[in-house]
C-alpha cells in the first residue's frame, strides 16, 4: 500500500519554523494500531489522517501524536485545511472538518490561513509546590483551561526556561502531564508561551494551537482585549493572532510547505 504525505509548517512566515504536522489523506479510515505506528513513525508531534467525504469542502480529520490520538490540535487542523486548498482542492476558499471535538473550518485569508477553535474556560488550579520548585522560576498566576497554566514575571523568563525542567515539572503538575508556561509579551507581542506534553509524547511543542486557544479568554480578560498578537516561544517559534468570538477563538497566520514524500506499508 501506498499513502502520500505532506508536511507542512503551520504558523510560520519563514522556512524551519512553525509547527511542522504531517498530513496523510486516506479514502478510508485504516485501523488505529496503523495510524498509530504511522505517527510514531513521523516522530513530529502531529500527524494528521484525513478522510474525504461526499462533499469536496467537508472532511473527516484525526489527530495522532508519537504516543496517541489526541481530541484535538490546532496545528495540525491548519495545515490539514492549507494541504487541501493548495494540492487537493484549490478551488476551495474554505474546509469544513468533522473532528472529535465538532466541526473545525479552516479558510482562506489573504496569503494566510485562519480557523477557529472552542474557547478554554480558564478555572483555578494552583501548581503543587514540589512542580513549582522544579519549574525554577517564580509563578504570578496560575489556573487550568483543558491544560494547566503558569504566568510567569515577564517575558524573558519564559524564553530563558530549562527545557528539562519544565517537562519535569509538566510531569508532576497534573495528572495529563501537561503544561503551559506563559507571561506578558513585549515588542507588540500581547502574550508569549510555551507548552510541555510529556503526558502525550512530546517533550516541548513548537507552535500549539489548542494551547494557544484555551488560555487565550485568560488573556483578554487580563488585557481587557478581545485581539491579540501571540509568539510561542519555543526553538522553531510562531507567531499567531488570535480574536474571542464569544465561545470561539479564531486563530490566523501563515503555512508553508516542506515536503510531498510516499508511505510504502
Amino acid at each position: 500500500m501506498k499513502l502520500t504525505l505532506y508536511q507542512i509548517d503551520a504558523f510560520a512566515d519563514e522556512a524551519f519554523s512553525g509547527n511542522p504536522a504531517a498530513i496523510v489523506p486516506l479514502t478510508t479510515w485504516l485501523e488505529d494500531s496503523v495510524l498509530q505506528n504511522i505517527a510514531l513513525e513521523n516522530n513530529l508531534s502531529e500527524t494528521a489522517f484525513i478522510v474525504p467525504t461526499d462533499t469536496p469542502s467537508h472532511w473527516k480529520l484525526r489527530w495522532f501524536t508519537p504516543g496517541a490520538e489526541v481530541p484535538l490540535c490546532g496545528h495540525a487542523t491548519f495545515a490539514s485545511g492549507a494541504c487541501i486548498m493548495r494540492h487537493i482542492h484549490p478551488e476551495l476558499d474554505e474546509i469544513t472538518f468533522e473532528t472529535l471535538s465538532g466541526g473545525l473550518v479552516v479558510a482562506r485569508d489573504g496569503v494566510g490561513f485562519v480557523m477557529n477553535l472552542p474557547a478554554g474556560k480558564p478555572e483555578d488550579w494552583a501548581m503543587p509546590q514540589n512542580a513549582a520548585k522544579v519549574l525554577g522560576q517564580p509563578i504570578i498566576a496560575s489556573g487550568i483551561s483543558i491544560y494547566p497554566f503558569v504566568v510567569l514575571r515577564n517575558e524573558a523568563a519564559v524564553r530563558a526556561l530549562d527545557m528539562d525542567n519544565a517537562v519535569e515539572a509538566a510531569k508532576l503538575a497534573h495528572d495529563s502531564r501537561e503544561l503551559i508556561v506563559c507571561a506578558p509579551g513585549t515588542n507588540g507581542l500581547d502574550f508569549v508561551l510555551r507548552f510541555f506534553a510529556p503526558g502525550v509524547g512530546v517533550d516541548e511543542d513548537p507552535v500549539t494551537g489548542s494551547a494557544i486557544t484555551y488560555i487565550t479568554p485568560y488573556w483578554a480578560k487580563r488585557l481587557g482585549k478581545h485581539k491579540m498578537k501571540v509568539f510561542q516561544a519555543s526553538a522553531r517559534g510562531g507567531h499567531v493572532s488570535v480574536e474571542v468570538c464569544g465561545d470561539r477563538v479564531r486563530l490566523g497566520g501563515k503555512a508553508r510547505d516542506y515536503l510531498r514524500g510516499e508511505i510504502t506499508l
